[in-house]
Parts: structure tokens; C-alpha cells; sequence
């Protein structure tokens, strides 16, 4: 699998994450690193961007769970998501992330 691309940019109080790639474990490590980072930067408002993910497998959904926990229970924080590809946004469903999270059509929608 080629290597997964991570853009990260920041828009007022949000930072936001654009993954490009299949996210599986390791991809799932480098954004919990850089989520990581942010939130030892002070911030709390997060917007990650799957358009162009087309597969998260079972440890990139556990990876992305754990960070949004940290973000939402540890830090009082917000998620908001965009490009949920059908298998992407079932996948959340099922396993409760769509409860956390604010999903939205596109990225300027899921601004703070």
C-alpha cells in the first residue's frame, strides 16, 4: 500500500486534518501523533476530511476512536467530520462514532 498522506492546516479554531489514503494501522498512528501534537497545542476543535479515503480498516477505526475520545472526553473538544465514503459512515455508525462526531457535506460546514 503506498504510504498515507496527511495534509494539516488550521482555520480559526479549527484545525483541520485532510487524510488521503487507506487508513489502517500505521496511517492510524501518524494521525494520532499529529492529533496528539494539536492537542497539546491547545486545540480542541477538530475537522478531519476523508474524501479522499476511500477504506478505514478495523485498526484505523480503533485508532480513530481512541483520538476522538481524547478529543471529546479528555478535552472537552469537538469533532467534526466530512467525505464519509458509504462503508466509511457504516463503519462509524456501527461502532458509535457517529454520536460523537458532526458530520457534514463539506469542509466549510464543519468549521468552528
Amino acid at each position: 500500500m503506498p504510504e498515507i498522506i496527511i495534509e494539516q492546516i488550521k482555520s480559526g479554531t479549527t484545525e483541520i486534518f485532510r487524510i488521503n489514503g487507506y487508513l489502517d494501522e500505521t496511517g492510524g498512528d501518524k494521525l494520532k501523533l499529529l492529533c496528539e501534537k494539536a492537542i497539546s497545542d491547545g486545540r480542541k476543535n477538530f475537522l478531519f476530511n476523508f474524501q479522499n479515503t476511500p477504506v478505514i480498516n478495523s485498526s484505523g477505526l480503533a485508532m480513530f476512536l481512541e483520538i476522538a475520545v481524547k478529543i471529546i472526553d479528555y478535552k472537552s473538544g469537538k469533532i467534526s467530520v466530512t467525505g464519509l465514503s458509504k462503508i466509511t459512515k457504516t463503519a462509524f455508525h456501527m461502532i458509535g462514532l457517529l454520536e460523537l462526531v458532526s458530520e457534514y457535506e463539506t469542509e466549510e460546514q464543519g468549521i468552528f
